[in-house]
């Protein structure tokens, strides 16, 4: 008898638990540091989590600079730690990738490494809203200096 109502019991459970969000889509604007060389730039993120504290991101991010014809595109792939308190959801990690630099005639290719924090709010079941810090590290010597980046975005959770 207990066999025949454990598989019901378990299913009963299963579907009474809170759902977890799998994931998220972002987009963003973005400010670049120093002022002198970026002018501000968009992009968007998407994320798979992992047990709702591990997320793995990955972003495409345009930088226009403030010279004419002076401009970056990142695509960085991010491993987060982000543990949910209700509501709010810090979170931290690191991010790899590259980076493609323009400057009139001239371009440059390279990696780039990211210590990367922000605050997630999120906003009923599927909105999320969100603020973010990256301090930028770019390989070689890249046509334009970079040292960080602060973005703030809107995006949803499936």
């Amino acid at each position: 008898m207990a066999r025949r109502l454990a598989v019901p019991l378990a299913s009963l459970l299963l579907l009474a638990a809170p759902r977890a969000t799998a994931g998220e889509i972002t987009a963003f604007l973005a400010v670049a540091k120093p002022d002198e060389v970026w002018a501000g730039g968009w992009g968007g993120a998407f994320s798979l989590s992992l047990f709702s504290v591990v997320h793995f991101e990955g972003e495409l991010c345009r930088l226009p600079g403030e010279l004419e014809g002076a401009s970056m595109y990142t695509l960085t792939g991010s491993v987060l730690a982000a543990p949910p308190l209700g509501s709010l959801v810090p979170y931290a990690g690191l991010g790899i990738g590259g980076f493609r630099q323009e400057f009139g005639a001239t371009s440059d290719t390279g990696t780039l490494h990211a210590l990367i924090a922000g605050l997630k709010l999120k906003l009923g079941p599927i909105f999320v809203v969100k603020g973010e810090y990256r301090r930028i590290d770019l390989s070689g010597e890249p046509l334009l200096e970079i040292e960080h980046r602060f973005s703030v975005g809107a995006g949803l959770s499936f």
